[in-house]
Order: C-alpha cells, then sequence, then structure tokens
C-alpha cells in the first residue's frame, strides 16, 4: 500500500504521511488564499487548479500509488477530472459548511457519493456524513505529543488563551459569556484571542469589544510553529463550546499539558470522554487551579497529553485509515 494524500487540512495530511516514514506522500493543490482576491484571483484559481489536475494524474502514476486520499470534499473534483478513484476524509466545513452552500452542495454530495471510502475527521461529523454515507467511519486526527509539558509560565498572573477563529460553530458567544464569568473569579486573568475569521463584521466587532472591555489582547494569525509556542505561554486554554469535538488546536494544546475547557459531547458516540474542564465547572476549577498552583496545573495537563498519546496517536491513526482503504475496519 502506497497513500498519496491530497490537500492538508489542519496539518493532518502531513502529520499522516510523516507516520507513514517515507513511504506516503502530501499533494498541495492551489488554495483560495493564495491566488488573491477578485476577477483575477478568481482566474489564476481556477488555471492552477487545471494544472493541479494534470500534475496530480502525473504524481499518482510515477510515484507508483495504490490509493489516493482527498482531504476535503470540494477537492475531491480534482481527482475526478484526473480520472482517478480516491477516499475521502471529511474535515468540518465541508459537511457542516459546503452542504448549505448553493454552488459547493453538487460538489460535496458528488464526492461523497463517488469516494470508494469515507472517513471523518472529528465525532461531531459522524452522524450528518452518515446521511450520505452510512459506512463513514471516526479516524481520531493524529497529533504529535512533544517528548515533554511544556515550561510553567512564570507570569504573576493567570493566562489563558482562546483557541478559536471567530468561524461559525465555534459557540463564540458562549465562549466570550465564559470569559466573562471567568474574570470576575479571577479578576487578575489575562485573556488573549483571535479576532479574524469568518463571522460576519459586525458580529466580530461586538464580541471583540467584549473581549477588549475584559483587557483582552488580540493576537494576530499564526504560523502553526507560533501557534505551539503561544499556547505554551499560557495557563490554560478555552476552545470550542458548541460542536461536541476536540479539533486540532484543542488537541494541541492538550498535547503540550495546558488544561483545557471544551465542550465534547459528541465523543461519547465513540466511546471516548476527553479529559477537559467542562464549560459548566470551568469557573471554579481554573479558578482552583490557579490557586493551587503549578503542580495542580500539571497534573492536570498530563491527563490531557496522557489522552492524545493513547487516541491520537499518529501511527495508530494511519492504520486505521490502512484498514479503512483495504475494507478491513474493525471498531476498536
Amino acid at each position: 500500500m502506497r497513500i498519496l494524500h491530497v490537500n492538508d487540512v489542519a496539518s493532518v495530511g502531513a502529520i499522516l504521511v510523516r507516520a507513514s516514514h517515507g513511504r506516503d506522500m502530501l499533494y498541495q493543490p492551489a488554495l483560495r488564499r493564495d491566488a488573491g482576491g477578485g476577477a483575477g484571483g478568481v482566474a489564476r484559481l481556477a488555471f492552477r487548479r487545471m494544472r493541479d489536475v494534470s500534475r496530480l494524474r502525473r504524481a499518482f502514476r510515477h510515484g507508483a500509488f495504490t490509493h489516493l486520499h482527498v482531504h476535503y470534499a470540494t477537492f475531491a473534483i480534482l481527482a475526478d477530472l484526473a480520472g482517478i478513484a480516491y477516499s475521502l476524509h471529511v474535515h468540518g466545513g465541508d459537511v457542516l459548511l459546503d452542504l448549505d452552500h448553493p454552488v459547493k452542495r453538487s460538489l460535496v454530495r458528488r464526492a461523497l457519493r463517488r469516494a470508494h471510502r469515507v472517513a471523518v475527521a472529528t465525532p461531531d461529523l459522524v452522524s450528518p456524513t452518515r446521511v450520505l454515507r452510512p459506512d463513514a467511519i471516526y479516524i481520531p486526527n493524529p497529533v504529535d505529543v512533544p517528548g515533554s509539558m511544556r515550561a510553567w509560565t512564570n507570569s504573576l498572573r493567570p493566562r489563558i488563551v482562546m483557541l478559536s477563529k471567530m468561524d461559525r460553530f465555534k459557540g463564540w458567544p458562549d465562549q466570550v459569556g465564559l470569559m466573562e464569568a471567568l474574570v470576575r473569579k479571577l479578576p487578575a486573568l489575562e485573556v488573549s484571542f483571535f479576532a479574524h475569521g469568518q463571522l460576519p463584521d459586525a458580529e466580530r466587532q461586538r464580541l471583540t469589544s467584549r473581549l477588549l472591555a475584559l483587557g483582552g489582547r488580540v493576537t494576530p494569525p499564526l504560523s502553526r510553529e507560533a501557534f505551539a509556542s503561544h499556547l505554551a505561554a499560557h495557563h490554560f486554554a478555552l476552545g470550542q463550546l458548541e460542536v461536541g469535538s476536540l479539533g486540532m488546536s484543542e488537541l494541541q494544546a492538550m498535547a503540550l499539558g495546558v488544561p483545557t475547557i471544551a465542550n465534547v459531547s459528541a465523543h461519547d458516540s465513540v466511546g471516548d470522554r476527553p479529559p477537559v474542564i467542562p464549560p459548566r465547572e470551568a469557573a471554579e476549577v481554573v479558578a482552583s487551579l490557579w490557586h493551587d498552583g503549578q503542580q495542580a496545573n500539571a497534573h492536570r495537563g498530563q491527563m490531557g497529553r496522557d489522552y492524545v498519546a493513547q487516541h491520537h496517536q499518529p501511527e495508530r491513526s494511519l492504520r486505521t485509515l490502512e484498514s479503512l482503504l483495504v475494507g478491513d475496519f474493525r471498531p476498536s
């Protein structure tokens, strides 16, 4: 078996390739954000995507790959145009957003219908994906766990990082409400947050104003490496409060040993319960962890690291994908 992954979403494709120890490869097609705006950007993107079709066909044939695995449903059109059978990995926006989009809807439905096998990246995607593909299975996102926990942040004030961009399905109004409750409990709390995202401008401005009133600090967009350093500089993390699944940002924070608040209700459907701080208990738990000091924080953080190492180990995720592709998947 040799897998050619198409499109790197949240580094999942890249991590799976690394887990194959040089056997598999990643092909990254052109992305909208790199083509620029306006009519010229649309034309450039269309040209680059058509060029991707021939390059993908050539890479697959010359590399003697046995499987083409596409990440994100709308990119499957490249495999269709290249005439290559494929499996599909859905990551959230394609199922939660694009299925309601007037143009993208048909691309997503076509991809789910034509894919040889279908995997979902987070537990909340199992039910909506199985409406169209009853055989879709959940493969935990692969996450690299550092060899040691992040160093304790020597700040006299507690620090919390809000992990999400201001996008839909992150529960942002609830996140801001929870942050206000946390600041009431810990007035010295330092809050950092991302003010960019796909929410309407008026809503982003309203949420930003509420966080700035708490003394929050806006963090600019960061590279993956800079994001990891940013996480490590905080005592706590706040993740999504809506869909009920851990995304890559929450998992990365937990892997570093940062105690993380998140809604994980969807994980019940796949038989595991991540050791996060429940949102309803967050104000009390965070205050207690801060007052109890470094050792209590480290103990809670280690629980998260152990969970990620057990459930999201890259080689384990790759083995699950391989068993899916050969039709030998067995629920663990």
